[in-house]
């Protein structure tokens, strides 16, 4: 273990002793969490999982805690009716004393606990994939865990999630977040994480349960300042002929990673999961995606689309593993990648592993600039360069951003994008 490493676990260790003395629940499940964690440490260079992202950066800051909230961040207009604040990992107001759509039940780790349910569970550490380390010190540093809970046959009216920082000085948050949608109900979750231009580290657990004959709408966008750490792991567990939805917008932070994995665990399970992200300036932001067919007759769609200029690299990992005998399965991968300018970077790799014999899988990944040709013809047709390149940039968006059908989402995130491209625009003047 190098110096900056163990420099690193001791601070790690005494935050977690620090939160351990403030009296959290779920002591023992959090130490198991540390340990697992201290086990595997931050990633070295040669793991393949972070092979196009260092965290040296990360790993030779010291982020602090926020044990109180000194002062309320600034808040972003909402996209939804109702909307809950979380702010360095806290809800901003008790569960008994948020008004939330009829159908939903919010509750915190004590009122889990005394409930009965399982702290095990919603503390749990998952397995795999590269930001295992980060979930499980996400479960020994996080000050509180949500737990929404959607009742059998419900459809709430959606639900806005905003996850906030306190303003204007460093620090990290670890929140968490578990969604359980019962038999036959249908929810949607807007997730979005927002903050000023302090240096930070997020580090976000999402859990999701989608019974049978249920549908989850996740709707994720990042849009925090330039100078963030952003870690995420959003872990979704199908059941029978269950459906689950992602659409991802990654418009923010300096550093981000975020892993998305669904397991189809039953027949007739599906996911379908889009996702957008801009690297401009000296961003890095890294998506690594992986489904599970995990029974017959399951279905998956992957499709992305990335942007980078500047200085931006981004980096996309799409898998879909077929398991023995998940026969009659199809899965479906698109990874497509636009370079506005000559020092921008993506690195994209789709990954098919299939162990039946009778599916349907497909994957395709492009990487490129703007056609010549198209823009000279809309130049031919009395556009400026500008207004051209604007036009395409847009247009090659727009398959992925059709698809949310959240109409104030969508336009949040149409509204973020334009501007974002508009000021590369008139910097590349």
């Amino acid at each position: 273990m190098n110096a900056v490493t163990a420099d690193a676990l001791a601070h790690f260790r005494a935050e977690f002793e620090a939160a351990r003395g403030r009296g959290p629940v779920g002591v023992a499940q959090r130490a198991a969490a540390f340990e697992r964690f201290a086990a595997l440490g931050f990633p070295a260079p040669r793991d393949e999982a972070w092979k196009y992202t260092t965290l040296r950066r990360l790993e030779a800051r010291r982020f602090p805690s926020h044990p109180t909230l000194h002062k309320m961040p600034v808040l972003p207009p909402a996209v939804a009716a109702q909307r809950l604040l979380v702010v360095d990992g806290r809800l901003h107001a008790g569960p008994t004393q948020v008004h939330l759509p009829q159908g939903l039940r919010l509750r915190n780790l004590a009122e889990a606990q005394a409930d009965g349910e399982s702290l095990a569970a919603l503390l749990r550490v998952t397995q795999g994939g590269g930001t295992e380390r980060f979930a499980a010190l996400n479960a020994a540093l996080c000050p509180d865990a949500l737990l929404l809970d959607v009742a059998e046959g419900a459809a709430p009216e959606p639900l806005e999630i905003l996850l906030g920082t306190s303003p204007a000085q460093p620090g990290m948050s670890h929140p968490r977040l578990v969604i359980r949608a019962a038999r036959g109900s249908t929810a949607r979750i807007l997730l979005r994480h927002s903050g000023d231009d302090a240096e930070r580290w997020v580090n976000s657990v999402v859990d999701v349960e989608v019974g049978p004959d249920a549908t989850v709408h996740l709707y994720r966008l990042l849009d925090s300042g330039a100078r963030g750490f952003h870690i995420e792991r959003v872990e979704a567990t199908v059941a029978q002929r269950g459906t689950f939805v992602a659409h991802d917008a990654q418009l923010g932070a300096g550093l981000a990673r975020i892993d998305l994995f669904v397991r189809l665990a039953a027949p007739q399970a599906a996911a379908e999961l889009t996702g957008l992200f801009l690297a401009d300036g000296a961003r890095h932001l890294d998506s690594h995606v992986r489904v599970d067919h995990m029974a017959v007759e399951t279905r998956s769609l992957q499709d992305y689309r990335g942007i980078a200029a500047g200085r931006g690299r981004a980096v996309f990992n799409g898998k879909a593993v077929v398991h023995e005998g998940a026969q009659r399965s199809k899965a479906r991968q698109s990874s497509r990648n636009l370079l506005l300018t000559p020092g921008a970077e993506i690195d994209t790799k789709p990954e098919l592993e299939i162990y039946a014999d009778d599916v349907q899988c497909s994957h395709g990944a492009t990487t490129g600039q703007l056609d010549p040709v198209a823009l000279f013809y809309l130049r031919t047709r009395g556009l400026s360069e500008s207004e051209a390149r604007s036009a395409l940039t847009r247009a090659f968006t727009g398959a992925v951003l059709s698809r949310i059908d959240h109409p104030g989402f969508a336009d949040l995130v149409r509204g973020l994008l334009d501007s974002r491209l508009g000021q590369l625009l008139e910097a590349r003047q």
